[in-house]
């Protein structure tokens, strides 16, 4: 089980074990950097295309009904409840939207060349201007 990420515990190992475990599934990599990049709430069924494409490597409209159900099942079950878990993500599972917290923004994390850990530290990135 992981735990919920707190600025205040960010140079912890357990801070940077959670990290390494948010991380650890391409799927959530893509929905992290999906979001990131739209900057604006998405429903489960948008996101759920756009992962299926991703994972496919096909357009979005060349995405099956049966490819986006397992997509839309992997996010529901796996993904989204530990994004949402660590406070990564906010999930509103009655109006199924999902948007990125500001956890993210308050973050720098650093990727070594080769062989290294992680270096997770705060930054001053929560201002988008």
């Amino acid at each position: 089980m992981v735990e919920q990420l707190r600025l205040e515990q960010v140079e912890t190992p357990e801070f940077v074990d959670t990290i390494y475990t948010l991380l650890a599934s391409s799927q959530r990599r893509n929905v992290l950097q999906f979001l990131i990049a739209r900057r604006d709430s998405v429903s489960i069924h948008r996101l759920a295309v756009e992962l299926a494409a991703i994972d496919l490597d096909v357009p979005v409209e060349d995405v099956t009904s049966e490819q986006q159900e397992n997509a839309f099942l992997s996010l529901s079950h796996i993904h989204l409840p530990l994004l949402r878990d660590t406070g990564v993500i906010s999930w509103d599972q009655e109006t199924e939207q999902i948007e990125l917290t500001s956890l993210l923004s308050h973050l720098s994390v650093t990727i070594p060349e080769s062989g290294g850990l992680l270096d997770v530290s705060l930054s001053d990135r929560s201002d988008p201007s």
